[in-house]
């Protein structure tokens, strides 16, 4: 076989290839899933199964909590930021976090006052049904983080400024974790 042979036939095999992969237009190709994604680059493709080849056969502890980067959301219905005279409170009302494994609570007041925080969680009935206080801070600062790992359907937070004389900013955000 000569050079112009083989280069025809490296041709010819390429073609194919290409034409083999192609999905033809009625063809249905599956439903995306984000999880099957490894490099997250919005299809599942060749680069996602040699991810999974070089992951087949290992092991580890399925009871492990794992962290995935890149898969937490931040709950845009309470990122708010809020003036509180003084005197008065918040309530974030009730926050739907079932589904989820973890949620982050992040605070933070300007200036600094008397204040106090209050989290509690709430089972599927909402207001009616029992709620439990998880938390409860006086005078948390400037600025206030904490991790939960997700018990119940809900949680709602409470914030109060005790101030008599200052007006805060209250900026409060809520982060979950699949």
């Amino acid at each position: 076989m000569n050079i112009k042979q083989f280069s025809i036939a490296i041709s010819f095999a390429l073609i194919l290839l290409t034409v083999a992969s192609t999905p033809l237009s009625g063809q249905q190709t599956g439903r995306y899933n984000p999880w099957l994604d490894y490099n997250e680059d919005g299809k599942i493709d060749i680069q996602d199964l040699s991810s999974l080849s070089h992951a087949y056969s290992s092991s580890g502890d399925p009871t492990k909590n794992v962290t995935i980067a890149g898969h937490v959301t931040k709950l845009h219905q309470l990122a708010v930021s809020v003036s509180l005279p003084p005197s008065t409170s918040w309530d974030s009302g009730l926050i739907w976090i079932d589904g989820y494994s973890k949620i982050t609570v992040l605070i933070s007041v300007l200036p600094s006052s008397s204040n106090r925080l209050q989290v509690y969680a709430h089972d599927y009935t909402g207001l009616s049904g029992p709620s439990w206080m998880i938390e409860k801070v006086d005078n948390i600062g400037i600025s206030w983080i904490k991790t939960y790992d997700v018990m119940n359907q809900q949680i709602r937070i409470f914030f109060f400024n005790l101030s008599p004389t200052d007006t805060i900013t209250l900026n409060a955000d809520i982060y979950l974790m699949v």
